[in-house]
């Protein structure tokens, strides 16, 4: 299987992407393209003597993160983003993985991939944990403003990623809103919630709020793409706080210090629970095919596991079953329906 890495997207480009690419095809059984310039790319993969199979793509240009996403793309032709999703798109390559600009990645996917039919909108999907196990949320950050229908197509590919990824038989799907009770939200909200109540092949539990989604209550939770955004970097500011205040109150005293050494391994535990390159990435979910977004300070250990996250997704055929997945919403909810 071969994953295309977009070798010059990140804050630290190339390094990240060299030596997480290095390190994920020494531990299972991919090709990995890297794709960029070839004259920084590969005195960078010379220093690690020991790989499995790496290529190297050139591509003449890339997108920096300052870049507006729509002018780079149409005024770069040689991106390294382009390139590498146009072997996706013709056949030579199976999964394409970018921590660069998500912007640039989204309209790029778009446009060179193009979306699952039925989807309108793609939306990025994000895996958190919670007191009780993992909830998958969607969208955070591909779109600002989503119709009714764009809403339950999230929820759609949400609980199709949830029972593939995460083995969950009937994953609970809660919209994010600000109160519980069916009538709270936007007009939009409450068109989704009288939506997803009439499709009987979605377990939607109704409206749930934030402090829900870390208790657990859902395994699914659809918002915009501008709420989910907030609420996404609001969690990681907090637990940002929480991992500072932790460790000031450790050093106060002496025997805080004692403690905090006895209990060294459950915050290491912690931490690879929250930290978000212990997870595969963030999965742009409708397009037709297999992209993952990570973040732009990912390291290593982050690249690594977005390329084997890229690979399972691909040996689950996850786009196909979102293919099924939304025949059976528009089956549910066709045009016209209630609320739409």
């Amino acid at each position: 299987m071969r994953i295309v890495v977009d070798a010059m997207g990140s804050d630290k480009a190339p390094g990240p992407e060299v030596e997480g690419a290095v390190a994920a095809s020494l531990v299972a059984d991919v090709e990995v393209i890297l794709v960029g310039d070839e004259a920084i790319l590969r005195p960078a993969l010379e220093q690690f003597p020991q790989r499995g199979a790496i290529s190297i793509e050139h591509a003449a240009q890339h997108i920096s993160m300052g870049d507006l996403p729509m002018v780079a793309v149409r005024q770069k032709k040689d991106n390294s983003l382009l390139v590498g999703l146009r072997l996706v798109k013709a056949g030579k390559a199976d999964g394409f993985v970018s921590a660069g600009n998500t912007g640039a990645v989204m309209l790029s996917a778009r446009v060179v991939l193009g979306p699952i039919f039925g989807v309108a909108r793609s939306a990025i999907c994000q895996v958190l944990p919670t007191a009780r196990k993992p909830v998958v949320v969607l969208d955070l950050g591909a779109n600002v403003n989503c119709t009714a229908d764009q809403l339950c197509e999230f929820a759609e590919m949400g609980q199709v990623f949830s029972r593939l990824t995460l083995d969950v038989a009937q994953p609970r799907v809660g919209l994010l809103s600000i109160g519980e009770e069916e009538g709270k939200g936007t007009e939009i909200t409450r068109k989704v919630n009288r939506n997803l109540t009439t499709a009987a092949h979605i377990n939607f539990i109704g409206n749930v709020e934030p402090k829900a989604i870390f208790e657990g209550k859902a395994d699914v939770v659809v918002c915009d793409g501008f709420t989910g955004n907030v609420f996404l970097k609001t969690s990681e500011a907090v637990a940002l706080l929480i991992k500072t205040l932790t460790g000031r109150h450790i050093r106060s005293t002496l025997i805080s210090a004692v403690g905090g050494l006895l209990s060294s391994g459950a915050l290491r535990r912690l931490k690879k629970t929250t930290d978000p390159n212990e997870q595969p990435g963030a999965p742009l979910l409708g397009v037709d095919g297999i992209v993952i977004i990570q973040h732009g300070s990912a390291t290593a250990l982050g690249i690594k596991n977005a390329i084997l996250g890229a690979r399972r997704e691909m040996d689950l055929g996850l786009v196909e079953h979102i293919r099924k997945g939304i025949e059976d919403l528009r089956s549910a909810i066709p045009p016209g329906g209630n609320g739409r």
